[in-house]
């Protein structure tokens, strides 16, 4: 295969040699109607897809690709640069018996791919973010892809929304060693977070896969993003469509939405500006507070991701020195405003950073911090205007 590897996240597929973004399809019925609500919050029904054409980029096990198969698309292609996930949705597609469109397999990476047709949908799940110079290269190649008045979907990994997971991840490395082997690793942290994963009802994949790819996986820190960061990658290029989930309403008369007026994307970041905080923990329903409390939160949020990847590997003393001071103003900006049990989980984890040691037990004894998960990985659509 010819690829460059600069993708952080590639390499560490490849290097490890894993595909760990399967999912559990043993009730078909059910897996579709998951993806069906996906796609509907996004802004599209079933039928937009009969006939159009589709690319999708990273599609990983193709576990979610046999979905958008069956819609009848008029072609479907699958860029997938890891060998191991190339295998799988070769073997999946091969067991897919209902009727749906052949997808064409290109075994290599967004970078390397060349094409100059256009498509109606562009999907891009898992990858993507804003922050690091080469994946906004990939951002605005993925985004040409699309045809003027199509649609691109891509997932969103908000800062504020990835605290839960850069805390885990933190926890995991005083746990185990870079040099350890990954069924090592993998074995280690699953004995201290099985007891947090299992308080997930609506959870798809294994508890393997979720490790491997949500805590190891140091994609977490460089796939940070936001609306804004991608607005202003493209320019305004496109406009903010839907997202799951929904961040805004939008309220304006349509009559009055023509010329300066329409406004979307400004419309759709406001919105999102003053909600923003509600995505450090799932079990939060959408309250609005303060726009620049937010925009200061999510700020913070940027600085502990940088923080912790720089020092995670140094143990106890560089976490006092460098990552808890930015930890507790980001209690302090937020505290007030969360539910008293999304508190209590943060002061838990808090208390148990501040120890020298840490041992398996007392992450997998948690009480409050084991039911604390963020909305990290979220959806947008956006329109080619």
């Amino acid at each position: 295969m010819v690829c460059s590897h600069k993708s952080i996240e590639l390499e560490y597929y490849v290097r490890e040699g894993i595909s760990p973004v399967h999912q559990d399809i043993s009730d078909l019925k059910k897996h579709f109607q998951t993806r069906e609500s996906l796609y509907r919050l996004l802004g599209l029904i079933p039928n937009f897809f009969k006939g159009k054409d589709i690319i999708e980029i990273g599609p990983g096990s193709g576990h979610n690709s046999i979905y958008t198969a069956s819609l009848l698309p008029k072609s479907y292609v699958l860029v997938e640069p890891n060998p191991i996930g190339v295998k799988d949705i070769r073997k999946i597609f091969k067991n897919f018996t209902s009727k749906h469109t052949k997808p064409n397999i290109v075994l290599k990476s967004l970078e390397d791919y060349k094409n100059n047709k256009l498509y109606d949908l562009a999907i891009c799940e898992g990858w993507l973010g804003g922050t690091d110079d080469y994946e906004k290269k990939m951002y605005i190649k993925f985004s040409s892809l699309v045809k003027s008045g199509g649609v691109m979907i891509h997932t969103l990994y908000s800062p504020i929304g990835g605290m839960a997971t850069f805390l885990r991840r933190l926890l995991s490395y005083r746990l185990i060693s870079k040099k350890d082997t990954m069924r090592k690793k993998t074995t280690i942290l699953e004995k201290a977070f099985s007891s947090h994963l299992k308080t997930l009802s609506s959870m798809s994949r294994s508890h393997k896969h979720w490790i491997q790819d949500s805590i190891l996986n140091p994609h977490i820190y460089v796939g940070i993003s936001t609306p804004r960061i991608f607005a202003k990658i493209l320019n305004n290029k496109f406009s903010l469509h839907q997202s799951v989930p929904h961040f805004t309403s939008d309220w304006r008369w349509f009559k009055s939405l023509h010329g300066n007026k329409r406004k979307f994307n400004e419309n759709f970041l406001s919105q999102y500006d003053s909600i923003c905080h509600c995505m450090i923990d799932f079990r939060m329903n959408g309250v609005k507070r303060s726009n620049k409390k937010n925009n200061e939160l999510e700020m913070m949020c940027i600085d502990f991701a940088t923080a912790a990847k720089n020092n995670e590997d140094f143990g106890h003393a560089e976490y006092k020195k460098n990552i808890e001071p930015i930890f507790k103003k980001i209690i302090n900006n937020v505290g007030s405003d969360l539910p008293v049990n999304s508190k209590k989980a943060l002061q838990e984890v808090s208390l148990l950073l501040k120890k020298k040691v840490i041992k398996i037990n007392d992450v997998a004894k948690m009480t409050k911090f084991k039911f604390f998960f963020g909305r990290e990985q979220c959806y947008l659509s956006m329109i080619n205007q």
